[in-house]
């Protein structure tokens, strides 16, 4: 399972090639963009500073690596044809993109957990998602990511990094391939597809005995914004899944195929456009779909706005007429 300039991708017509690399760079911009405000919007808010958010920044802060330092690689590499660099970048990039599924994987796992138990168990979700664990499960999960992108180096060393007919790739056994695909992706699906199974069905069966045992109109809010914060996870997990399948079918068929032209030559660079739209989706899906973050992104450009009115001398749009535009 090469990158995007592995052997796997041939070379294009310029058109194909021209058209791909104007995706990968306004998918990189967009990324950066996206991803940069909800972290900033995040880290300004106090009321933001939640166990769940904790988990969307490192969501984030990983998306952020791969648009900075794997994306333009891609790009650069469709205007030019070829990897004009040595081996240091091209390591650096495949390395991270080796670390982009397990880190993303891992990261919605956690998170689709902490959704978990703030719905069925409210009052114990501080015992098992205190601010040390989940610093202390994010620094794991990192480890085990950086040790998965770096394991074909520490195998057979530099030597894993091959740049041959101007193209870059990380070079690693069939094995490994089958383990990324089986381990890093296959099982925590299923496992991230069990628990939100069992997390909605259920919930839906006892909403009304949960509720009976909620006192006050707070505990009440708090029980569906739980609820509706975890569809939100869904949500980032199905974009997640529905971007990563497509790369990895296509990966998949590459390892079992024989021969040169089994796949049409375009295929696999379209897949890797759609394996990169995740991260550009990510924080657009949890920014948008969240109240308090929608809110606090349209306090933050009211103020731009206002600041900007004033050294116009012009009238500026109220607050309130820009939460008319984006209703809760």
């Amino acid at each position: 399972m090469n990158n995007a300039s592995s052997p796997m991708y041939p070379l294009l017509s310029t058109g194909a090639s021209t058209s791909l690399a104007v995706c990968f760079v306004l998918i990189a911009i967009f990324s950066i963009l996206f991803n940069a405000i909800l972290i900033t919007v995040i880290l300004s808010e106090k009321k933001l500073h939640t166990m769940t958010n904790i988990y969307i920044i490192n969501l984030a802060i990983g998306d952020l690596l791969t648009a900075i330092a794997v994306v333009p690689f891609d790009a650069d590499y469709m205007f030019k044809q070829n990897f004009p660099y040595d081996k240091i970048p091209c390591g650096i990039k495949e390395i991270l993109f080796m670390v982009s599924l397990p880190s993303s994987i891992i990261n919605l796992l956690l998170l689709t957990c902490e959704r978990f138990v703030s719905v069925y168990f409210p009052f114990e979700e501080t015992r098992y998602f205190s601010k040390r664990i989940v610093f202390l499960s994010i620094s794991l999960s990192w480890i085990y990511s950086m040790n998965v992108g770096f394991y074909p180096i520490y195998k057979d060393g530099i030597s894993a990094i091959i740049i041959k007919d101007k193209r870059c790739y990380m070079e690693f056994s069939p094995a490994f391939a089958y383990y990324h695909i089986i381990v890093n992706f296959t099982i925590p699906v299923l496992i991230i597809a069990g628990l939100n199974i069992f997390l909605f069905t259920v919930a839906h069966k006892h909403q009304k005995e949960i509720l009976k045992m909620v006192i006050n109109n707070s505990q009440k809010c708090s029980f569906h914004g739980n609820v509706k914060a975890a569809k939100t996870i869904l949500m980032l997990f199905g974009n997640f899944f529905v971007c990563w399948i497509i790369y990895i079918l296509i990966a998949t068929s590459h390892l079992s195929c024989h021969q040169d032209n089994c796949l049409p030559k375009e295929l696999p660079w379209v897949s890797n456009v759609i394996n990169y739209l995740s991260i550009v989706l990510n924080p657009f899906i949890y920014g948008l779909l969240n109240t308090c973050i929608r809110k606090a992104i349209l306090k933050n450009i009211h103020k731009v706005l206002n600041l900007f009115c004033k050294s116009q001398q012009i009238k500026c749009i109220k607050e309130t007429d820009l939460h008319l535009i984006a209703p809760s």
